[in-house]
């Protein structure tokens, strides 16, 4: 009897003692991480789309709140309805939910989910040839980010295209990191006493001059940071406070290793994260420093910053470095929306850039040369997606044009080229055009345009309606007065690149295009391939292909114009090109050649388009096994047998 009045007191006791469930909010609030306030929601049966919003309601990143739900939900519904309501919060960081999406392990969205969900939704039976993707393992949550998010921001999907194939792509050399991935420390930030990963700002002691190049081991700040208020650092603590200025005290190590050793230790010290601020809100930001006595471009080096949200040993944010850093000096990232001392001395300013204690950071460099698993699958279900339907019979015209954009910024040549920016529209009559009249017009009839200062990112989708007013300023049809010149404004955009900033139509020769360089960083046309393509009529082809030569510094202004402009013309050009005109001109598309990391995967889609059917892009993997209870392994999900094409509804 006093065992049992014993055991039902202990039971009484734990029912009253743990606190009955309320909201994400509340348990934000007594002190949770964000992983730890999802696993409840999850317990509690909350649904995955409603815990997105509430996170993000409590200030929580979006792309953090998507991938976290994503990962305890595990689910293909539910990692398709987390991403789709992250999209709608934020419909201009698609491209970076979606990668989130696609850097996930251990992804429980495969190929069995997505068919059986298919055959739940169409009444099938499983003869899906044209309409459906079937996708591996590899790659599924990559192709139910892009498939839920192309339903919210059709017009964003080559962004998304390339956003997973960057984080498919990911460099392979850890230059430098902060925090231990895939670990949860147990006081939810890093480190003891002062030197800590919360709420502080740490700087890198004066004679740390290598990296820590295992993000795996056991991290403890205090090894090689310290805390901003430390008193007892010196002059050159003291100087290394000020974000952007950093000084180190290394002694030159004896000259005692072969040559080799000697290249890979200076390879190995080319970087390193120097200041680390974990402010309240969007204070947030890293400051890198360049310790050698050469230049460092990081962008032809592929360094990349990968930030691993609480505990994951896969990157939610994957940040891709432009810029170039001068020979003992720094260059700092910070959150777009961080306070204004902050900003003033910020090299690039991105979306999501938030630390918060037990997240870990690492940085990386190098060319992945692995080639791209789900390039394929993941265009395919972006284009398979358009329609909505598996059982349409016709393609419809969205589609179509879909098709064609896809092929146009992944044509399969010789040098894989993507689009950078565009003005006008090309490719929108096809054969079918019985009136044969034209359905799109000339960019502009005796006008110059130029482009508004605060554009940030260029026009890649050079099928869509072009609309001048929207980004662009009309003047008189010579007016070439502010011809090399564009003051544009800063930019809190990730990507970064050239834009076609002044459009000159010109009467007889005096045609003229001129783009502005966004980079940050010089960039060298011989060596990084650029080009302009000329469209005329309707054709679908260009008339003119002008190979861009020279360079254009950070921040600088190129001018192209016709060999046989007015002379005043001629002087503020920086390359002249035969024969360039651009009267009756209905597109011109700025292109570049992709970076070698992604030259696989931009190879895949190409040479896949070109042997896929026109109208019936398709890209089928079998699954093993429909978890709803069939069709077997020897029960080919294609061939249609058992009850006939369509399944019964009940």
């Amino acid at each position: 009897m006093k065992l049992l009045i014993l055991f039902f007191g202990i039971l009484g006791w734990h029912y009253i003692s743990a606190a009955p469930y309320i909201s994400i909010s509340d348990d934000l609030d007594n002190g949770l991480l964000p992983v730890e306030a999802v696993k409840n929601a999850h317990k509690n049966k909350e649904l995955s789309q409603e815990v997105v919003q509430q996170l993000v309601d409590n200030n929580v990143d979006v792309i953090k709140a998507v991938q976290t739900v994503a990962n305890e939900w595990s689910s293909c519904e539910d990692t398709y309805a987390a991403v789709r309501k992250g999209v709608q919060i934020a419909p201009n960081r698609a491209d970076e939910v979606v990668a989130a999406i696609a850097t996930m392990r251990g992804c429980s969205c495969n190929a069995q989910s997505f068919w059986a969900r298919s055959r739940l939704e169409n009444r099938l039976r499983p003869r899906i040839q044209r309409a459906l993707v079937e996708i591996s393992s590899s790659c599924s949550c990559a192709s139910a980010g892009i498939e839920a998010a192309i339903e919210i921001v059709p017009d964003k999907a080559e962004d998304m295209i390339d956003a997973v194939l960057r984080a498919k792509n990911r460099a392979d050399t850890t230059a430098d990191s902060i925090g231990q991935i895939g670990k949860l420390p147990e006081k939810k930030y890093w480190g003891e006493n002062e030197v800590i990963t919360k709420d502080t700002i740490l700087v890198r002691n004066v004679n740390t001059c290598k990296g820590d190049h295992n993000e795996q081991d056991e991290f403890d700040p205090a090894t090689s940071w310290v805390n901003i208020n430390d008193t007892n650092g010196g002059d050159a603590l003291n100087y290394n406070k000020v974000l952007g200025q950093h000084k180190l005290l290394c002694e030159e190590e004896k000259k005692e290793d072969t040559q080799k050793e000697q290249k890979e230790e200076k390879e190995d010290n080319k970087l390193i994260i120097s200041q680390y601020i974990e402010g309240q809100g969007n204070n947030q930001a890293l400051e890198l420093f360049n310790g050698t006595d050469e230049a460092i471009d990081l962008l032809t080096n592929n360094y990349q910053v990968e930030v691993y949200f609480h505990g994951y040993d896969f990157p939610g944010e994957i940040i891709q470095l432009k810029g170039l850093i001068e020979p003992q000096s720094t260059y700092i990232i910070a959150d777009a929306n961080a306070a204004a001392d902050i900003l003033s001395a910020a090299n690039q300013k991105v979306n999501g850039l938030i630390f918060k204690g037990a997240d870990a950071v690492v940085l990386k460099s190098g060319i992945n040369s692995k080639p791209c698993q789900c390039a394929v699958s993941t265009v395919a279900a972006a284009i398979n997606k358009v329609d909505g339907k598996a059982d349409e019979k016709e393609i419809s015209e969205t589609k179509k044009d879909f098709i064609q954009r896809i092929e146009q910024h992944y044509q399969n040549t010789n040098a894989q080229t993507t689009v950078v920016d565009s003005i006008g529209r090309i490719l929108v009559n096809d054969e079918e055009n019985e009136s044969k009249e034209p359905l799109d017009h000339p960019i502009v009839v005796d006008k110059t345009l130029r482009r508004f200062d605060n554009t940030c990112a260029g026009d890649r989708i050079e099928m869509d309606e072009f609309v001048s007013d929207k980004q662009w300023t009309t003047f008189p049809v010579d007016n070439v007065e502010d011809a090399g010149n564009f003051s544009k404004q800063d930019c809190f955009a990730t990507r970064k690149d050239l834009l076609i900033t002044e459009y000159v139509e010109g009467s007889e020769n005096n045609a003229s295009i001129e783009l502005f360089n966004g980079t940050a960083r010089p960039v060298n046309f011989d060596e990084e391939k650029y080009i302009l393509e000329i469209y005329n009529d309707d054709d679908a082809n260009p008339e003119q292909e002008i190979y861009l030569t020279g360079q254009v510094d950070a921040n600088g202004v190129f001018v192209i114009s016709n060999n046989a402009a007015v002379e005043e013309l001629k002087q503020k050009s920086n390359q002249l090109a035969s024969g360039l005109s651009l009267e009756n001109t209905r597109a011109v598309v700025l292109k570049k050649v992709v970076l070698p990391a992604y030259q696989s995967c931009y190879a895949d889609i190409a040479n896949w388009l070109t042997k896929s059917p026109k109208l019936g892009i398709t890209y089928t993997l079998s699954p093993i096994l429909d978890p709803g209870g069939g069709p077997q392994t020897d029960d080919d999900p294609r061939d249609g047998d058992d009850g006939g094409e369509l399944a019964s509804p009940n």
